[in-house]
């Protein structure tokens, strides 16, 4: 995963240093590239491990000072927070193309977006070497019991299991917003937009495949980091509507909202559902209904950036 961190970074280098129609990329690309590789592994590594213990309540008040630090520095990969470290490398590039130059922020951050999806791809793969973390339920069926699909864990007692891999869904997902931002996403010319798009699309994806995993920090019912996920979805819609739309009727100009919070009350009732607390429906049937909320969301999102993008071109 360092490996292949060092290259997806020095990618962005390289893209910055190559960008002819945006000169501004150019001016100490290769600095820029560097150091943001270097601060996003400091903020990446140390946000990953706090987030995860203030999700878990790791600490629970038990210790104090060095104790405290102590016990933080003690951790293995299961340990960390993926939605915090991911925080973390956005910040660490977000600063190095602060101190790059201060009116080229915005435009180093698209630049970076497919580049930040690839390392979602990158460090989701890894997580087949760190045990069970990164897989779903146990198959109970034949029929899909092979690599991609599922992947060999060992249990108790020395016995294997089929379970599906999840962490591969993750990486499809993550590998396909990068060609997108990448191709079709660049040539929108709008500061922001590739960016808070991608970051919308990896959000909205991850909803599906943290509640495929058989393990995760859990708030009640839900997996912690799929209401994070809404959170910043609910953010960028608020960030895209608050900044468009205004010459539109207060109910259209609103829908993606409204939308977005009908589908979050469904998405509720499907983990409610799943964990057998609500109706009686099959596991197969409720991500079926969680797909196509998630494909509801992603038409909300999709109408909030395009007025957004429209009305940054006018």
């Amino acid at each position: 995963m360092l490996s292949g961190s060092i290259i997806i970074f020095a990618l962005f280098g390289l893209r910055c240093a190559k960008a002819v129609r945006l000169p501004v990329l150019r001016e100490r690309a290769w600095e820029t590239a560097l150091l943001s590789f270097i601060l996003s592994a400091v903020f990446g590594t140390v946000l990953a491990r706090v987030g995860y213990a203030l999700l878990k309540q790791e600490l629970d008040f038990e210790y104090e000072g060095i104790e405290a630090l102590a016990q933080l520095l003690e951790f293995d990969f299961e340990h960390l927070s993926f939605f915090f470290g991911a925080l973390g490398v956005c910040l660490g590039v977000l600063l190095a193309s602060r101190i790059a130059g201060k009116d080229s922020v915005i435009i180093r951050m698209d630049a970076f977006a497919p580049f930040g999806a690839l390392l979602v791809a990158l460090f989701r793969m890894g997580e087949y070497f760190s045990g069970s973390w990164g897989v779903g339920r146990k198959i109970e069926t034949d029929s899909f019991a092979f690599f991609p699909f599922a992947v060999q864990i060992t249990g108790a007692g020395n016995k294997t299991y089929w379970m599906w891999a999840v962490f591969i869904l993750s990486a499809v997902f993550a590998l396909a917003f990068a060609a997108l931002t990448f191709f079709r996403l660049r040539s929108s010319g709008r500061k922001g937009y590739a960016f808070t798009v991608t970051l919308f699309l990896l959000a909205l994806s991850q909803i599906l495949c943290e509640s495929l995993r058989n393990r995760g920090i859990l708030w009640l019912f839900v997996h912690a980091e799929q209401v994070l996920c809404a959170v910043v979805l609910l953010g960028l819609l608020l960030f895209w509507i608050l900044r468009s739309g205004r010459n539109l009727p207060v109910l259209r100009r609103w829908l993606p909202m409204l939308v977005f919070a009908v589908c979050i009350g469904l998405l509720v009732m499907i983990e409610f559902t799943l964990g057998g607390k609500l109706f009686e429906l099959s596991q197969e049937v409720c991500y079926l209904i969680m797909c196509a909320v998630l494909i509801a969301i992603a038409f909300a999102g999709a109408v909030a950036a395009k007025r957004w993008n429209k009305a940054e071109a006018a």
